[in-house]
């Protein structure tokens, strides 16, 4: 293909097959991308010239009839571009009864049997199937994230343009097909890195995980005499990130993983004022240039070697931690607040040897009890312990047992055991903590009792812990209803005054979970009710277990002081770290 300006008319004319390279990203346009792509198209005026952009583009030869064409640079847009005219030409189709498309849908779709676009292996048959070919689609069975965004972008302009009258369809398909643009044609690899990286694109802005990639490569060229194989190598590392980011894309950011390999693989510094790992990018890149400038510069490819070998390698862990169903990691994940774990995470997963990753599971415990006792329990500010874990994460040399040792004293510093059961004792248990927190704890503790009290039974799973449906969804709820009519009309309670409120309402021996349907069925019924009606028979050991505190049919302060004293030793004992060995 001939460099320099050309209209999009003239760039689809002649027999021409693009191609998206195996190394670039999937398609990743969302909403916000194609309303400035179709406004961008509104507004332009037919009169004036609209430019394009720039796209890369690297020869490939003649193959079957067709000159094809990689896109280095430019292919979200190409793509877009290809789905708006298919969509743009079949609603003219649809109009204009006087006229046929038949050429143009040849120039910009597909040639008889010959797709004008091909995307990458995970999205190409789809594209043709059901982008291009129309074929019916059940939107339950996208197999990657960038099919869903590829629907999406078909239906989006479908919605637009299928109730636009003839005369505007047919001023687009003129703006489109006059739009300016400036095509440049790379002889290899090596070019391609030197002109992407001085480049921007239209559209989406890059990640910092692109930026990445874009500066390695672009600092390879600069360093090596032949630098064709290192680049190609990074192409290649850099596909297969891209490939898994289609499978966890969902599930957690990719420019947080490449903080996470930052924290956990390279050596950085703090202060008081200033973190390196908050500014993670900057800070590789002054460490690569710093390379450059030396006595060897080649250290610097090398390291680029290394690190992007490495990133790669952190990729992978990741997957496999996304899709690893071990309970106590489970249990993590259930928690939430990931963020200062992942680094740690990731080196222990990479440096356990063992056959069934006990070394790593057990380190998972440790953050589980972390997070559950110190920022569930205790309360303590979201950034606690950043500094502490990233700088154990990043120190990290594969010793297991000083780890967990370290993990233990720093869960100890933060919230001994003594605070622990101080906070559990609360008299105002109910309203001290947020309630998912409270719920999580007595999940296990009713799997603690499925488990060591006959009849022994097969433990709530996270499936039913979880459960989206609102009916069975768990809530928290008084076991003394907060209602004092009811309590005392009928169990002879002492009184509901002011010290029984504040010192045994809210407390933790007298609250147990239910799903939010039977919660709201039972209401403010007193205990005899509850008990006789509901907890006997209760799917919930947790319920069942009641009858155990009762004297007389009655629930007292003394039953929910011998409940809490036997939750509260469950507890300690369970989120205990010395217990993990």
């Amino acid at each position: 293909m001939e460099n320099g300006q050309k209209t999009i008319f003239q760039l689809f004319s002649g027999e021409k097959h693009f191609i998206i390279p195996k190394y670039q990203r999937a398609y990743s346009w969302d909403e916000k991308q194609l309303q400035d792509f179709l406004e961008d198209t509104q507004n332009q005026r037919i009169d004036k010239d609209y430019f394009f952009g720039t796209i890369l583009f690297q020869d490939r030869g003649m193959k079957d009839g067709f000159e094809h064409i990689e896109i280095v640079d430019g292919q979200q847009r190409i793509t877009t571009l290809i789905i708006f005219m298919k969509v743009l030409l079949k609603a003219l189709s649809s109009k204009d009864n006087n006229s046929k498309y038949s050429r143009e849908i040849k120039r910009y779709i597909k040639d008889d049997n010959f797709y004008k676009l091909e995307l990458i292996q995970l999205d190409n048959d789809f594209f043709k199937t059901y982008i291009i070919d129309d074929n019916p689609f059940n939107e339950k069975f996208f197999s990657t994230p960038s099919q869903k965004r590829l629907y999406f972008a078909k239906d989006y302009f479908e919605k637009q343009l299928n109730n636009t009258e003839l005369n505007l369809l047919e001023e687009y398909k003129q703006k489109v097909e006059k739009t300016k643009l400036l095509t440049y044609s790379v002889t290899d690899t090596a070019e391609a890195t030197l002109i992407f990286e001085t480049t921007n694109d239209r559209g989406k802005a890059l990640t910092n995980l692109e930026k990445t990639k874009s500066f390695l490569m672009h600092k390879v060229y600069l360093t090596k005499e032949k630098p064709l194989e290192l680049l190609n190598s990074i192409h290649d590392r850099f596909s297969e990130i891209y490939r898994i980011l289609e499978e966890i894309e969902n599930n957690i950011d990719e420019d947080s993983v490449l903080q996470y390999h930052f924290i956990a693989h390279l050596n950085w510094g703090y202060s008081k004022k200033s973190k390196d790992y908050q500014k993670y990018v900057p800070k590789l890149k002054e460490k690569i240039n710093k390379m450059m400038k030396s006595d060897n510069p080649e250290k610097a490819a090398n390291f680029i070697d290394q690190y992007s070998r490495k990133l790669l390698e952190t990729f992978r862990v990741v997957k496999e931690i996304l899709n690893d169903e071990n309970p106590h990691l489970r249990d993590l994940f259930i928690l939430g607040r990931l963020s200062y774990f992942y680094p740690l995470m990731i080196k222990c997963y990479k440096y356990d040897k063992t056959k069934n990753k006990s070394n790593f599971y057990k380190t998972i415990k440790l953050l589980e009890i972390f997070s559950f006792k110190v920022y569930g329990i205790g309360s303590k500010p979201s950034n606690t312990g950043e500094t502490k874990l990233y700088t154990i994460a990043k120190d990290f040399k594969g010793d297991f047992f000083e780890l967990q040792n370290q993990l233990k004293r720093v869960i100890e510093e933060y919230i001994s055991n003594k605070k622990f059961k101080s906070l559990l004792s609360s008299s105002n248990f109910y309203y001290d903590y947020y309630n998912p927190e409270i719920i999580y704890l007595f999940w296990k503790y009713e799997n603690y009792l499925r488990t060591t009290e006959q009849p022994i039974a097969a433990e709530m799973s996270e499936k039913e812990f979880l459960s989206p449906n609102s009916r069975f969804k768990l809530t928290i709820e008084h076991i003394a209803s907060q209602n004092p009519k009811v309590c005392t009309s009928k169990l002879e309670l002492p009184e509901i005054d002011e010290e029984f409120e504040e010192e045994f309402l809210h407390c933790i021996g007298n609250l147990a979970f239910d799903p939010n349907s039977a919660n709201a069925s039972k209401g403010n019924n007193d205990i005899d009710i509850k008990n006789s009606k509901y907890f006997i028979k209760a799917p919930f050991k947790i319920q069942n277990e009641l009858n155990d505190f009762i004297v007389n049919k009655k629930w007292t302060e003394n039953s929910i002081k011998r409940r809490s004293d036997k939750i509260i030793e469950f507890a300690i004992d369970y989120w205990n770290p010395a217990n993990i060995n």
